[in-house]
């Protein structure tokens, strides 16, 4: 019984360790094969990637080569044009001459040109306006009163290369004239005009004041100007200038010539007269003055230059309300008798007192007695106004035959001869002004009455009317 359950006892420790065995060999047949299997696997990455690298090397071989191909291909087909430098304008006659320094390896270059003128809008561009294998270039296409604005570039013979602009160049038409016109409107309004200047985008208004200075009124874009601070019977000074602006930021500005204008309304289509007075001034000058400011009325008083330091109110004040004065020489001299130096100085001392008194110089003269010659009349420098109606005042010394004189022979056109320095003369003229302007007569001075007939007075030609011209 013992010997059965040793036996037993045995057979289940012999199963336990055959089992165990069995075991041990399963699991060592298994771990090999996955050892195997993670080894291959490894063996396969690391090939794989081994093959990847060297790919990997041959590309970026490749690459380099490329990119080494393409830096040379570059260096030799790009090579740069620098910008045209110096470039330069110039007026030659009629036309606008462009020049510019050489670019290396240019064959020709080509000029862009944007031109500024009264039709265009603020968005004018620049456009090719021709090409030269010059240094230089001229455009035959221009007008007056535009600015015209270039720049240059360099171009290879193939085309491939193009340089980039140069530096902007400009060059502006001036007009041969920039002249201001007036009038003085029935609204007691002095109105400005102007011809227009076909690349300036406005134009600025200025006004001489009290103190001699010229104040800036305003800025249009328009040819026109209606200044309505203005006192009836004043004489106003101005300047007008035009600005033209450029591409870079900077502006051009022109002034016109001083325009003087009285505010007094003169109608062409009526009657006019210029009254004048010689060898003043004198004691009766101021009386005459205020009788004329009185009836809104002028007249044109030939000074001596000798006698304005003792009357320089009566002067100014003429000069104020719109009189014009002219000069009759310095001390009244026979100018047909001087050398042409003689009258010169003698025109000159006494335009220097006009302008000391009234801050202008005087543009027309009268000969004393009348008295002219070849020689004057290359030396005044200055129109010659004589008269049509002469009343002898200076001889009759008569109120009565100076005025029946007037009332009986004046016409349109006419011109006047009176003398200042006599009282009958005085009463005669305190009673002709306001009769005269009855009768129709608009009282204007010669310079008026030679714009409104239109006459253009030229210095040392002779003038004893200015009728209409039929």
């Amino acid at each position: 019984m013992n010997r059965m359950n040793n036996y037993k006892f045995l057979d289940v420790a012999t199963r336990i360790v055959v089992t165990i065995t069995l075991l041990l060999f399963f699991l060592a047949v298994f771990n090999c094969n996955s050892l195997y299997v993670y080894a291959m696997n490894a063996v396969t990455v690391t090939d794989n990637n081994s093959s990847n690298e060297a790919q990997n090397v041959n590309t970026t071989e490749s690459v380099a080569v490329d990119n080494a191909n393409t830096t040379e291909t570059a260096v030799t087909d790009t090579g740069i044009l620098t910008s045209p430098m110096n470039v330069k304008t110039v007026k030659e006659k009629k036309y606008v001459k462009l020049s510019w320094d050489k670019v290396e390896g240019a064959y020709k270059y080509h000029i862009y040109r944007k031109a500024t003128t009264s039709e265009d809008d603020s968005d004018e561009e620049f456009e090719l306006t021709g090409d030269t294998k010059k240094l230089s270039y001229k455009d035959k296409d221009v007008e007056a009163g535009n600015l015209y604005e270039y720049y240059v570039t360099a171009v290879s013979e193939d085309e491939a290369k193009v340089s980039t602009p140069s530096e902007v160049a400009y060059y502006f038409m001036e007009p041969q004239s920039f002249e201001v016109a007036s009038s003085f409107t029935d609204k007691n309004k002095i109105k400005l005009t102007w011809k227009e200047v076909p690349a300036a985008r406005k134009y600025v208004i200025y006004r001489k004041n009290t103190s001699g200075k010229y104040i800036k009124l305003s800025e249009t874009s328009k040819k026109k100007y209606l200044d309505d601070s203005v006192r009836k019977g004043k004489t106003y000074k101005y300047k007008v200038s035009y600005i033209v602006n450029l591409s870079n930021g900077n502006v051009i500005e022109k002034e016109s010539k001083v325009h003087t204008v009285t505010a007094n309304t003169i109608d062409p289509n009526k009657k006019m007269v210029a009254l004048t007075f010689d060898d003043g001034p004198g004691r009766y000058t101021q009386e005459i003055v205020d009788c004329l400011k009185k009836n809104d009325a002028r007249a044109t008083f030939f000074v001596v230059g000798s006698n304005l330091n003792s009357y320089k109110s009566a002067v100014k004040n003429a000069y104020k309300i719109g009189c014009e004065i002219g000069n009759h020489s310095y001390n009244h001299a026979n100018l047909a008798q001087l050398s042409a130096q003689g009258v010169a100085k003698q025109m000159s001392d006494t335009d220097a007192r006009i302008k000391k008194i009234t801050g202008s110089n005087s543009v027309i003269m009268r000969c004393p007695y009348g008295s002219t010659s070849k020689t004057v009349s290359s030396a005044v420098g200055k129109p010659i106004i004589l008269w049509s109606v002469d009343t002898l005042d200076w001889k009759t010394r008569n109120t009565d035959k100076t005025i029946s004189c007037v009332m009986n022979k004046v016409k349109d056109g006419d011109i006047v001869l009176m003398h200042d320095i006599h009282e009958p003369t005085k009463r005669a003229a305190l009673y002709l002004i306001p009769q005269l302007k009855k009768k129709g007569y608009q009282l204007v001075t010669v310079s008026e009455l030679a714009k409104y007939r239109g006459y253009k007075l030229n210095k040392g030609s002779v003038y004893h009317s200015l009728r209409k011209k039929k």
